[in-house]
C-alpha cells in the first residue's frame, strides 16, 4: 500500500509519464502553510506519521521514491543539554543490495557537532550534508540514535536526480505571485568583522527567524551552526536543525524553478536560496563572485524578478535587491539544484 500511495504522489503535479526531479518525503505533522507549497510545486511530497523510537534508535521502514542519486536529510529535534542526534541513510543499488548505512555525523544543539569525514565508496560518498550515488537508487531507510531525552519532531529526506536539474528552468511563473514583497528583516553579514563574510548561511537563518518573531543574533546562530569537519557553517541540514531548536518546524528541500519557489511566497514563506556565480554573472549583486552563498528570497518584483535579501551587502540598509529572473534561476539551479530551507513555526507553536 505504502509503494501505492507514493507511486501515485510521484504524478501530483508533474504528470504521470515524467519522474520529478525531486521528491520530499516527510515523517511527522505538517504546517499546513508548508503543506499547501508543497502541493502546488513540480516536487513530489508526501507526509506519513513518525515511527515509535525503539529504544535509543529509532529507524525507518523501507522508503520508495522515484529514482534519485542524490539524497538530503532534515531532522528537527528537541535536546536536552547537549545531547546528540546521529543520522544515518542507507539506499537499495539497482541490482537490489542494500548498502551500509551512511553516516551524516553527529548533531548537538548545545555542544560539539560534527558531520562525518568524506569517504568515497562504490556505493557512494557523503560530502557533508549530500549522499552522492554513482547510479540511481529507487528506496532508502534511515536510522536516528537519539541521545537521552531527544524526542524527535519531523524527519524530511530530499530525493533528487540530477540529470533533471535544469528540466524546468526558464518554465513560465504564475503573475499572481508577483508584485508581493514579504516584509523579512534585512541584515548583513559584513558588518561582522573577522568572520562574517562567510556567515551567509546563519545571516540568512537568523532573518528567517526575526521573519517569524524569533529574534536571534546571527553571531549566535553562526556558533550554534558552525561544523568543524566541514570547517564552515554551511552545513545545510545543522543549519534547519538549528531553527528547529526556535520553535519551527524547519527542512532542507530542493525546487524545480522560480515558479516553485513562487508558491511559498503566495503562501507567506520566505525561502533560503543557494547559488553561486562568477565575477560579472549577477548584476547588482553587492559581490563579484561567490563559490557558494545563502541568501533570503522575500518576493518578486511586478515583472516576476526574484526580491531578495542578500547578507553580503555592506549593511543592513542595503540588503534588499531584485536580480534578473532568468540569470538568477539559471545560477541557482545549476549550483545547488534549487536548494532551499523551507520553514514555518511548529505546528501549535
Amino acid at each position: 500500500m505504502r509503494h501505492l500511495i507514493l507511486s501515485l504522489a510521484f504524478s501530483i503535479g508533474v504528470g504521470a509519464a515524467a519522474a520529478p526531479y525531486a521528491q520530499q518525503t516527510n515523517f511527522g505533522v505538517p504546517v499546513l502553510a508548508i503543506q499547501a507549497a508543497q502541493r502546488q510545486t513540480s516536487v513530489a511530497a508526501t507526509w506519513q506519521p513518525l515511527p515509535t523510537p525503539t529504544g535509543k534508535v529509532l529507524e525507518g521502514a523501507p522508503t520508495e521514491a522515484a529514482p534519485f542519486n542524490e539524497l538530503i536529510p532534515s531532522w528537527n529535534v528537541t535536546q536536552p543539554g547537549d545531547s546528540s542526534v546521529v543520522m544515518e541513510v542507507r539506499v537499495r543499488r539497482p541490482e537490489g543490495r542494500w548498502t551500509p548505512y551512511f553516516s551524516f555525523g553527529t548533531w548537538r544543539a548545545a555542544g560539539p557537532r560534527a558531520s562525518s569525514p568524506v569517504r568515497r565508496t562504490a556505493d557512494g560518498t557523503v560530502n557533508t550534508d549530500t549522499l552522492s550515488l554513482p547510479y540511481r537508487s529507487t528506496a532508502f531507510q534511515y536510522r536516528l540514535t537519539l541521545g537521552a531525552g531527544s524526542e524527535v519532531n519531523l524527519l524530511s529526506f530530499n530525493t533528487a536526480d540530477t540529470a533533471l536539474r535544469l528540466r524546468d528552468l526558464g518554465r513560465a511563473g504564475r503573475a499572481s505571485a508577483w508584485n508581493k514583497v514579504l516584509k523579512v528583516p534585512q541584515r548583513s553579514q559584513m558588518i561582522y568583522k573577522g568572520g562574517g563574510e562567510v556567515w551567509c548561511s546563519p545571516t540568512s537563518v537568523s532573518m528567517l527567524l526575526a521573519f517569524w518573531q524569533r529574534p536571534v543574533r546571527v553571531p549566535d546562530a553562526a556558533r550554534a551552526t558552525f561544523d568543524p569537519v566541514y570547517d564552515g557553517f554551511g552545513n545545510w541540514p545543522f543549519n534547519t536543525a538549528y531553527a528547529a531548536t526556535q520553535g519551527m518546524q524547519a527542512a532542507v528541500t530542493r525546487l524545480g524553478s522560480l515558479r516553485d519557489a513562487e508558491s511559498y511566497i503566495s503562501q507567506g514563506l520566505p525561502l533560503a536560496l543557494s547559488i553561486r556565480f562568477k565575477a560579472g554573472e549577477l548584476p547588482n549583486s553587492p559581490i563579484s563572485f561567490s563559490n557558494g552563498h545563502v541568501m533570503v528570497l522575500i518576493g518578486f518584483d511586478p515583472q516576476g524578478n526574484p526580491v531578495l535579501n542578500d547578507p553580503a551587502a555592506r549593511s543592513d540598509a542595503a540588503v534588499q535587491r531584485t536580480y534578473p529572473r532568468a540569470i538568477f534561476e539559471r545560477l541557482w539551479l545549476t549550483h545547488s539544484g534549487g536548494m532551499a530551507y523551507v520553514m514555518a513555526p511548529q505546528p501549535g507553536g
